[in-house]
């Protein structure tokens, strides 16, 4: 039986870490993740976009995987130290190698009659550590963009971008 490993991945930017306000939403393909940005210093933020708003402006991330499997809640950093992959040094994201949540799902698919070993190559176990939260996405991959503007224009473009 293989063991799971967490894998520390460079993501950037990182959030806040007193109040990173993190929002999840999710439709059949995708789950989407915003948050608020740590590093306020606009000159190295060097590709974002503005989006018009009629509230608190800030530095959001969007953040778009590519799978609709997630978990979020879970635990906050008082606790952390519970959680079953601690002792491997969790950090602000990772990936779980070897994850027992992707051969449970894999499982699940298999009575399938037309189960697809090959469609689960790519996907990844991604875990992020928020202040009060912690995120968990079965995807194949992710992308991040940076927008100014406010905390409720940044949903609002989630659920633009989920209703095209």
């Amino acid at each position: 039986m293989n063991t799971e490993k967490i894998k520390i991945i460079d993501w950037k930017p990182k959030w806040d870490g007193g109040a990173p306000m993190p929002q999840v939403f999710s439709n059949d393909g995708k789950v989407y993740l915003t948050y608020i940005v740590a590093d306020w210093d606009e000159e190295s933020i060097e590709d974002f976009r503005t989006l018009e708003h009629d509230g608190y402006e800030g530095f959001h991330a969007l953040v778009e995987f590519e799978g609709n499997t997630f978990k979020f809640g879970i635990a906050n950093d008082e606790v952390f130290s519970g959680l079953p992959l601690y002792g491997q040094g969790l950090e602000w994201a990772q990936i779980v190698e070897n994850s027992k949540w992707v051969a449970e799902l894999k499982k699940i698919q298999k009575v399938h009659p037309y189960y697809d070993e090959s469609r689960w190559e790519n996907r990844k176990h991604y875990l992020l550590t928020f202040k009060d939260n912690i995120m968990e996405v079965i995807a194949t991959e992710y992308k991040i963009e940076i927008f100014r503007t406010s905390s409720k224009r940044i949903a609002q473009e989630v659920v633009e971008r989920m209703n095209k």
